[in-house]
């Protein structure tokens, strides 16, 4: 969680602007902060530049599609312990073991369900966080 603001950040990369103003609404009112993208590119531009504890993410997306921004985001030391969650229309099994390889934490499928997606997410978050803990334990055998 981002100390600095006290308050955990999402980046929210939905091309349709009407359903991104929505998530982040949602999202708000569970005292989330929000930034929103509304392509690929910006998406990674903006996860390198302000570092958000999650990003939810479609994966039909302009100028850079979805999961060749989760494979970036997971190959760049800058954003590679950013969870994603996806969030997408498509519902074919290839689709979500695509996303898993790519690097997502979980999937969803729209259309959105507002206490899913929160409930998913604060289950990704403390799942990150118990991560960040177990690394940074000392081993005792150092």
């Amino acid at each position: 969680m981002n100390t600095l603001k006290n308050k955990t950040r999402i980046l929210v990369c939905e091309d349709d602007a009407d359903l991104n103003k929505t998530i982040s609404e949602v999202l708000l009112s569970e005292g989330f902060d929000t930034m929103p993208a509304f392509d690929g590119e910006q998406c990674l531009n903006i996860a390198v530049a302000e570092n958000p504890d999650l990003i939810v993410l479609d994966l039909i997306l302009p100028k850079i599609e979805g999961l060749e921004v989760c494979r970036r985001l997971n190959s760049d030391s800058k954003t590679k312990t950013i969870p994603v969650i996806i969030l997408t229309g498509k519902n074919e099994l290839s689709t979500k073991l695509s996303s898993f390889v790519a690097g997502a934490k979980r999937f969803l499928t729209k259309p959105l369900d507002a206490k899913e997606l929160v409930s998913e997410i604060n289950r990704t978050l403390r799942q990150r966080e118990i991560s960040i803990h177990e690394d940074t334990k000392i081993d005792p055998r150092d």
